[in-house]
């Protein structure tokens, strides 16, 4: 699907009174449209099956109206149609660009033309990332930034993203149903990384590898958005794209700016990444917690571990590395 946010910035309103629409077709198989109000402000027409009466949404960034007649001139003429529609009541380009990435999204899971309660709960998930007020700490941004660069350094990117966690709450961070690899980073000049005791003591059928990154800020770095860009010029399949996207968005919320704004070294990363087989990871034996003993996290130092060597993966998940 070409860009959204590039098909709107092409789009010249056809007036000032709201009676009427000059719009695109957001992808040629698709019944959707998207145009572009006087001031400024993106407005899509979404097509459903159903014309199921529901009630329509007013915020302050957001207005969704359900089962509306619509005027929509395109290249073929004017049509009158019902469409439901979306407003996002934003004029900054980096809120638009947001907003249509995850449009997107929308569009991919639903099908050609959904139901009205269906579209509702997808956008309501999309003005959920908006209005969340929860802050966004460093940290969960250079957690996210590293599991990123793994993905983008890759040999095999496409096997990892279809390993990667789908929540943040996964035990590991990329599980293919068998093996597992939890990546770490630190900004330290020691290896010593925070673990939850599992994380050390997967089943036994399972090989499991832990990734360690010197991750760093800088200014003239890269952010979650570059490793993103690099990661879709590896990666032909628009679906892991956008399983990537969707994961990343998810974590960062409405932090959109703040999280563009943070820099991690590359090159650091590049020379630093090293992977180490979990047994030589200093660590407790889950049968050493006594009964009724939960939650169990501790700081492992890494200096006397020897890192993996990648050329004896025996597994596809660590082949992919």
């Amino acid at each position: 699907m070409d860009s959204l946010y590039s098909i709107f910035t092409n789009i010249v309103p056809a007036s000032d009174n709201q009676e009427q629409f000059s719009v695109e077709s957001v992808h040629p198989s698709l019944p959707h449209k998207i145009g572009r109000t006087f001031e400024g402000y993106p407005i899509l027409f979404i097509e459903c099956i159903d014309d199921t009466p529901t009630t329509d949404i007013r915020l302050k960034l957001f207005a969704v109206s359900f089962n509306q007649m619509c005027n929509l001139s395109d290249s073929k003429g004017i049509t009158s149609k019902r469409y439901n529609v979306i407003l996002l009541k934003s004029d900054d380009a980096d809120i638009q660009r947001y907003f249509f990435e995850l449009v997107t999204l929308i569009l991919h899971r639903l099908p050609t033309k959904p139901t009205v309660n269906g579209l509702k709960i997808e956008i309501s998930k999309v003005i959920s990332l908006f209005t969340v007020s929860t802050t966004l700490s460093k940290e969960v941004v250079k957690g996210l930034w590293t599991e990123l660069f793994i993905i983008a350094n890759s040999r095999i990117p496409e096997y990892l993203i279809q390993s990667w966690h789908v929540s943040p709450e996964d035990k590991f961070d990329f599980n293919d149903g068998i093996d597992k690899i939890e990546v770490k980073s630190t900004s330290g000049t020691i290896r010593k990384h925070s673990f939850a005791i599992e994380q050390l003591n997967p089943n036994p059928d399972s090989k499991l590898l832990i990734a360690s990154v010197v991750v760093i800020a800088s200014g003239l770095g890269k952010n979650v958005f570059d490793l993103i860009d690099d990661i879709s010029a590896r990666v032909i399949e628009e679906d892991l794209i956008l399983k990537v996207k969707q994961i990343v968005y998810e974590t960062i919320g409405p932090h959109i700016e703040e999280v563009s704004r943070i820099k991690f070294d590359i090159n650091m990363a590049l020379n630093t990444v090293a992977f180490y087989d979990y047994r030589s990871v200093p660590s407790i034996n889950m049968t050493d917690i006594p009964n009724n003993v939960h939650d169990v996290h501790f700081i492992s130092v890494l200096s006397d571990s020897i890192p993996y060597d990648l050329t004896c993966a025996d597994c596809s998940l660590f082949e992919a590395l």
